[in-house]
């Protein structure tokens, strides 16, 4: 299944979780101070995507389906 990733860097304080759990999906960007996708969450397993967006302390990620489907929803909407 195809998804998106994206991350609110106005919610992300840089924790780097994401990064801890998914190297290859995610990567912590010092100079912004905070996390960004990188092309490889596209090929990330869907449950680890989610487990990531769900152990984000500011709950920064979001995750859709290629239908549309939110499977994570960040708190910036």
């Amino acid at each position: 299944m195809a998804v998106s990733v994206s991350i609110d860097p106005d919610l992300c304080v840089g924790s780097g979780d994401c990064v801890r759990l998914l190297p290859g999906a995610f990567e912590l960007r010092e100079d912004l101070g905070v996390s960004v996708p990188l092309p490889g969450a596209l090929d990330a397993e869907i449950d680890l995507l989610v487990q990531a967006a769900y152990g984000c302390p500011t709950q920064a990620i979001r995750v859709v389906a290629a239908d549309g489907t939110v499977l994570h929803e960040s708190n910036g909407g």
